[in-house]
This record gives structure tokens, sequence and C-alpha cells, in this order.
């Protein structure tokens, strides 16, 4: 055992900084649109935290300290990233000292909108100092935040300013990527003694394993009891969902996904994210069986045949109009889904300059999610549940 030495050295004139962001369901909403949590204390940073749902990360407790394990799995290479988070006391001299980082986190830059609901949900925007830009970003809150210089802009012009990060005042960033990913630029950081941790939510197949990734958050910004109850919280209203569904679906209605591009027809994977949350609803999807973890090429006519019975079309690319269907190719109006204005898409909530709420606040909502999708398929079980992220298309 080795003790515990600053990670930045004496004098050095950057602090730090991170972030994600949202709001959430309660056990028992006011109304169904409701999106927030009630009764949430504080913690302490001896709470354990037990990794349930995602595949991407794990915690491990010991005695002073706990090891954060980032997993690359997505392919046959499975590759482990080790860091120590670390409160007080000595650390393992397996820890080089750029592996070590010290909680709890008072600053911490957030590089993806899907990261910023975190933030809301543990109360702690204040601790949110940095963004990649605000032009993709949904929140109010965040928004004002960065407005009045509260936030910085890390990326606004889509390129990361090294200058601007090491000045932010962050004592971390989360990327997004791969956890052993070669970025140059995270690389430099990373020499500089600021700490870059890559977060690899987008590559959850579920609901919940992206939404587990609150806890991340929660150890390094020393909340662990207060993760704990918000992701404990969320999970119970989704399992009601849940079940209410397998109780009393037993033959779904059909659907297909996504929008011709030429003569190509892009439709999700078996085993991919978007088809996961057609499983879970209970539905009848023609390549619910293939493996694939993505989307799948397949041929306009392919598809076309399946259309032209399907009960429900959902996520048809960027349309936002029965009339932008129609528009992108004649056909469209042979399907049954269009003839019965049962198309659905994501735009719900968004600005039209760039910011979908769909990929910010409700990677934090897999109970909403799940709810919309059953009320679009399901209408009878949720009669009361309004549509929070998904539109119907007129």
């Amino acid at each position: 055992m080795r003790e515990l030495k600053p990670i930045f050295s004496q004098g050095r004139w950057i602090i730090l900084c991170w972030l994600p962001i949202f709001w959430l369901l309660s056990c028992q909403p006011k109304k169904e649109t409701d999106t927030s949590v009630e009764g949430i204390q504080s913690s302490n940073v001896n709470v354990k935290v037990e990794i349930e749902h995602a595949i991407g990360f794990d915690i491990i407790d010991h005695q002073n300290w706990k090891e954060l394990q980032l997993y690359r799995h997505y392919n046959d290479f499975v590759d482990t990233v080790k860091l120590a988070l670390v409160t007080s006391g000595n650390v393992p001299d397996t820890f080089e000292e750029h592996q070590i980082i010290q909680t709890p986190l008072e600053h911490v830059g957030a590089l993806s909108t899907t990261h910023l609901s975190m933030f809301e949900l543990l109360d702690a925007l204040d601790q949110l100092k940095a963004v990649e830009t605000s032009k993709y970003i949904y929140s109010q809150k965040v928004n004002e935040r960065v407005s009045s210089g509260q936030i910085v802009e890390l990326a606004p012009n889509g390129q990361l300013n090294l200058e601007a990060t090491l000045v932010s005042g962050i004592d971390l960033l989360m990327g997004v990527g791969y956890p052993n990913a070669q970025n140059d630029n995270y690389q430099s950081l990373q020499r500089t003694g600021l700490p870059v941790i890559l977060n690899a939510d987008w590559q959850e197949k579920t609901l919940l394993g992206r939404a587990e990734w609150i806890k991340l958050l929660g150890v390094l910004l020393g909340k662990e009891a207060q993760a704990n109850s918000v992701f404990s919280t969320i999970e119970m209203s989704y399992q009601q969902t849940l079940d209410l569904v397998r109780k009393n679906v037993t033959d779904g209605p059909s659907v297909i996904t996504g929008l011709a591009e030429g003569d190509s027809w892009y439709v999700a994977g078996g085993n991919s994210f978007a088809n996961h949350i057609l499983s879970v609803a209970q539905v009848n999807y023609p390549w619910s069986d293939t493996d694939n973890t993505g989307s799948i090429r397949l041929d306009f006519e392919t598809v076309y045949e399946e259309g032209l019975s399907a009960d429900f079309w959902l996520v048809p690319s960027t349309a936002k109009t029965l009339k932008e269907i129609i528009q992108a190719d004649p056909r469209y109006a042979d399907f049954k889904a269009y003839k019965e204005k049962q198309i659905y898409n994501i735009y719900a909530r968004y600005h039209p300059g760039g910011g979908n709420d769909y990929y910010e606040s409700a990677v934090m909502a897999p109970h909403v999610v799940l709810k919309d999708v059953v009320k679009i398929f399901h209408p009878n079980l949720l009669p009361y549940h309004e549509l929070v992220y998904y539109n119907r298309l007129q």
C-alpha cells in the first residue's frame, strides 16, 4: 500500500469538471406525464453500489476506496479499464497515479446530452461546469446556466477546445466512446493531469442498463445513496408497467421501423437497443430473430411487403408529418399504418434548432419511454398516460 498523492502538482492552475441531465417520474406521480422523483435525500460516500443491469461498467467496494471497471465488450475483443476512486487513505500500488481519481468531485464536464439528466436527478447542476455545446441541449435549466456563464461550452464549433477545457475549472471530463479509445484530445488532457472517463452508456442494449449509469456519477459526486434511490424508483415504475404488459398481452400488433434511403432501408436488428424497446412492449417485429446489434440493410421491396400490412410504423427517420412521409416516396401511401395514421416518431420534445429530449432526459426515464410505447401499441392498458417523448404524425 502507498500513500495517496494529489492528482495535480502544487500550484497547477487547472482545476476540473464534468456532466449529465434530467428529471424523473415519481412512484405516485400527480399525473402520468410527470417525470420527477420526490423525497430523494443526499447520501454519504460509504454506501454500497451494486450494478445489476448495465454491462459496460462495474463498481467494486474496498475498505477506503472504490474500484471502477469500464468494459469494452461489444465485439470479440474484451478489454477493461480500471480506475481507483479514492476519498481518503491508501490505495494499492497496482494503480498508477493517472489511474487514481479523488472523490467526491466538485466540478465535472460532460460531452454528451445523454449525461445531463443525471445531474438534475442528483440535484447536482451546481457540479456541472462544462458541456460540449448548448446547440443540442433541450433542458431549459442547463441552457440558462450556459447563457449565464455558470456552464461553459468546450466544443461550440464541434471541435473540443483543449485550452478552454483546461481553464474551465473541472475536476474530471466525461467523454464519449469506448473505455480504451485512443482519442488524441483525451490523451492530451490526461497528460496534463485532468482525468477523463469515457462513458459508453450508448452501447447498453437495454433501457434500464443505460439508466443505471447514474450510479457511476453518484459515486464520483459522493451521492451514492441518492443515485441508488433514484434508480430504484425508476426501476420500480418500469417493472410495474412491464408486469402489466406481460400479464395482459399475448399477441401484440405488428410494426416496422425506419425509412428508406434510396433503394436501401435500414431496420433495427434483433439484438439492438431499438428492438429491445419493441420486445418489452410485446409487439411483432419481422426482424426480431436476427442477430444484428445495430441496423440491417434491406432493399426497399423487402420492407415494403411488410409495411403493407404492419399495424404501426415507428421512427421513420426524421419525418415529423404525414406530408413528409408521402413526399419521401408516394408508395408509402399503400401502408396500412399510413392509411390509419399509426406512425410515430420521437419528436414530442425538441427544439427546431437542434435539441431533442429523447436523446437527453429519456435516457434516465426508461419507465416513461416504456409507458409511451405501451400507450402506442396497447392504449387500453394505460388509458390516462399521455405521450411524453413520442409523437403521432399528423
